[in-house]
């Protein structure tokens, strides 16, 4: 019994180093001891072919193990497994690429790195995600879509198109290898002009886009446009008409310029002149056309009925008369100005106390130089019994004897004279 016990454990313990040698041979071949840097690789898809423990390659040398891949909302995460030591070879800004070994062969991770980094850049730390994954095109899938194509082509229509293709390239190819380089030529020309090209291509779209929100109103133009010539071919005639009276006016137009197209350029030379002259004093208009309306109403006033309402009073010192000498002249230098315009304050209760001070031409003592001011009586100005009284006087009595200031006697003028010197007269 003690045997048969013993021949048991021995049973017992050589299927358990038979369990424990097939783990450690799963456990090796799946690398379970192994120790690994893990990172992780983001991608849109991992495509077909891509098993479990894939090789990571750096050009073309294998650096690591693909541990396992899920799926996401965002594509696929791969998690790499990059043995101990490599991880810092590799610079961070690695990207990835899923590429296979031959045309239908299993896939591989080949992590590319960008053309200008170097070993000594900072490396790739444990647990970065690589983001940018470029995955190649499965055979699989371009097999798949050119089977149907493959399905509908006839074979005879194929076979008659191939050789219509070889019969028109056949003793051409001299030809058409110059046409090539020709077209290469272009291109190499053209390349340059690209994003110029997209610029006026994105221009050309806003312009249309331009085009197509007044399209409406460009179409309701030309629907007025229709509309207004059927009514110039309903007045034919009289459009016609219009053209001669036109043409007409034309010919006359010209004959007068012909005639005094020296004349209107003297006229334009005589008139520069003047019209300096005017542009000098434009800012006084306003107010002299707005004091001359206010003269207006004043002349209405004094001027209704047609009969002169006024009150005229003579100076109590004449001015003397006028002379040769006193040549009127316009020495006004001052340049615009309104004055009291457009509405002075002067009236018969208010006239006018100080004259402005210009140069006239005029010698003083008349009353129209620049003081303005007649002289008094007794400054040996000679006027008593002088023409200018006498003159003055028959003005004045003419009216109340109904004759003429000539036709008054000179003896009223020397019985009047000397009761009217010194005294203010009203004539109304």
């Amino acid at each position: 019994m003690r045997i048969l016990a013993a021949h048991k454990a021995l049973g017992v313990i050589f299927l358990c180093l038979l369990l424990l040698g097939v783990w450690l041979t799963y456990a090796i071949f799946s690398k379970k001891f192994a120790d690994y840097d893990e990172v992780s690789l983001q991608t849109s898809k991992i495509g077909l072919q891509l098993p479990q423990r894939a090789d990571v390659k750096v050009r073309g040398v294998i650096v690591g193990e693909v541990l396992e891949f899920e799926s996401d909302a965002e594509g696929a995460v791969l998690t790499l497994g990059l043995y101990p030591g490599e991880i810092d070879t590799i610079p961070a800004d690695v990207t990835g690429s899923i590429v296979p070994k031959t045309l239908f062969g299993e896939k591989y991770v080949s992590l590319e790195i960008p053309e200008g980094s170097q070993t000594g850049d900072a490396p790739l730390e444990v647990g970065q995600t690589i983001e940018r994954t470029d995955v190649s095109i499965e055979v699989e899938k371009v097999l798949s879509d050119l089977y149907p194509l493959l399905r509908t082509v006839q074979p005879a229509e194929l076979n008659m198109t191939l050789n219509a293709i070889a019969t028109a390239l056949e003793g051409r190819g001299e030809r058409l290898g110059e046409n090539l380089e020709t077209l290469d030529a272009y291109l190499k020309r053209l390349n340059p002009q690209v994003p110029q090209i997209i610029d006026d291509l994105r221009l050309t779209a806003q312009v249309s886009d331009t085009y197509a929100d007044v399209m409406p109103q460009i179409a309701r133009i030309l629907r007025n446009t229709i509309t207004t010539t059927g009514t110039l071919e309903d007045r034919d005639a009289k459009v016609r008409a219009l053209y001669t009276d036109v043409a007409a006016f034309a010919s006359t137009s010209r004959d007068f310029l012909d005639t005094n197209g020296d004349n209107l350029i003297r006229l334009g030379d005589v008139s520069a002149q003047q019209l300096r002259l005017l542009a000098r004093y434009a800012p006084e208009y306003p107010c002299l056309l707005e004091g001359i309306v206010n003269a207006g109403v004043r002349q209405a006033e004094a001027f209704r009925g047609f009969t002169l309402h006024i009150v005229l009073e003579t100076l109590p010192n004449q001015p003397r008369g006028y002379n040769a000498s006193d040549t009127p002249r316009f020495g006004d230098t001052r340049g615009p100005t309104c004055l009291h315009l457009p509405n002075p304050p002067f009236d018969q209760e208010n006239p006018v106390r100080t004259q402005p001070d210009f140069d006239d031409g005029v010698d003083e003592p008349t009353g129209k130089g620049t003081s303005r001011v007649a002289p008094s009586w007794g400054s040996g100005a000679g006027f008593e019994g002088s023409t200018a009284e006498e003159q003055m006087l028959k003005s004045l009595l003419a009216p109340g004897l109904g004759v003429t200031a000539d036709d008054v006697p000179d003896l009223g003028v020397l019985l009047v004279g000397p009761m009217a010197r010194g005294a203010e007269v009203s004539l109304r």
